[in-house]
C-alpha cells in the first residue's frame, strides 16, 4: 500500500489557489467596483471552496462518487443549474444596465 503525502497535496493546493485565473479577476473586479471588504470576502470564499475541494479530492470523494453514480449525477446537475442561474442573473443585469 502506498503512503499518501498529504503535505504535498496541501502545498500543491495552495500553489493552485495562488496562481492567477478567473477567481483572481473576479476578486479584482469586485474589489474595484465594491471596495476592499467585498473583495476580501470573495477571496475568503474562493480560498475556502478551493481548500474544501482539494481536501475532498485528497480524502477520496472521487472514489465515493465513482462507486455511487447517483451522487455524482446529482452534484453535476446541481452545478449545471447553478451555472444557468448565474447566466440568467448576468443576462438580466446586462439588459438592465443597457437602459
Amino acid at each position: 500500500m502506498e503512503e499518501i503525502n498529504y503535505l504535498l497535496i496541501i502545498v500543491s493546493a495552495f500553489a493552485a489557489i495562488a496562481s492567477p485565473g478567473p477567481a483572481t479577476l473576479a476578486i479584482a473586479g469586485a474589489s474595484m467596483k465594491h471596495g476592499r471588504y467585498l473583495g476580501l470576502s470573495l477571496a475568503a470564499g474562493v480560498l475556502t471552496g478551493s481548500l474544501l475541494w482539494s481536501a475532498f479530492a485528497a480524502f477520496g470523494l472521487a472514489a465515493l462518487m465513482h462507486t455511487n453514480v447517483w451522487l455524482f449525477e446529482t452534484l453535476r446537475y446541481c452545478g449545471a443549474l447553478y451555472l444557468l442561474y448565474l447566466a440568467w442573473k448576468s443576462l438580466r443585469s446586462a439588459f438592465q444596465s443597457a437602459r
